[in-house]
């Protein structure tokens, strides 16, 4: 399995609309999340990043049960982790606000 530097987790259990980015830090988060959504936004709209939790970062597999209206759930998970994790990344979770420029 491997996991995008710019991680959109709005189908898991755990995300409400928000990403998960891989970087050391909050600068290479930031600059990562802008390049992945630059091409995204609309003229006009400024976007503001909000951390909300940044740290070490797994993943393991879903063990949910599985039903006909879950087709979309993802087949993995994140959880928080430590440095001492083997298969731990650091990253942050991330939600993004769009607003009005100012004119």
């Amino acid at each position: 399995m491997q996991i995008a530097d710019v991680e959109w987790v709005t189908s898991h259990l755990e995300a409400h609309g928000h990403l998960l980015v891989h970087g050391s830090t909050l600068a290479e988060v930031a600059a990562r999340t802008r390049a992945a959504i630059g091409a995204r936004t609309l003229a006009g709209l400024q976007v503001r990043l909000r951390i909300l939790h940044a740290g070490w970062w797994r993943t393991e597999p879903c063990r949910c049960r599985r039903s006909l209206a879950c087709s979309n759930h993802p087949v993995w998970h994140y959880q928080p982790a430590t440095a001492a994790d083997s298969a731990a990344f650091r990253g942050a979770e991330v939600r993004l606000a769009l607003a009005q420029r100012p004119r």
